[in-house]
């Protein structure tokens, strides 16, 4: 699943080594906690590249800032996003809806996979 990205202004957090040193960096930038982890976006993709395939979703957008890392989720004929999953600067994840008053939550979680709960398909009741 590719994610296009709308707008990134994070600082680059690469590792940084003295010139000629030839090892392992001396100096390291901090990850920024508000930029989703590889395994954020591992979570978020085994719910969405099922909903894109089914066409139960048209497209997913990233947009990234100094306080916060999004996934905006597109739905087939609303020409907005409509729902929003987010890791905010102290590292908090949330997950919203829009209708057409604003943004309402309706997750929240310490991990990706904890927030995006509420899209994981749930064992069928037995009778």
């Amino acid at each position: 699943m590719t994610i296009l990205p709308t707008s990134d202004s994070v600082s680059d957090t690469r590792a940084i080594a003295e010139p000629g040193s030839g090892s392992r960096p001396s100096n390291v930038i901090q990850f920024c906690r508000a930029r989703f982890t590889p395994e954020d976006l591992d979570a978020f993709s085994a719910v969405a590249e099922a909903k894109l395939s089914r066409g139960h979703w048209a497209g997913v957008l990233r947009e990234s800032g100094r306080d916060h890392d999004r996934l905006l989720v597109l739905l087939p004929e609303v020409d907005r996003p409509v729902f929003r999953f987010e890791r905010d600067a102290k590292g908090r994840y949330s997950l919203s809806f829009h209708d057409r008053s604003g943004w309402y939550g309706i997750g929240a979680g310490d991990s990706a996979a904890e927030c995006l709960s509420i899209w994981r398909p749930r064992r069928p009741r037995m009778p």
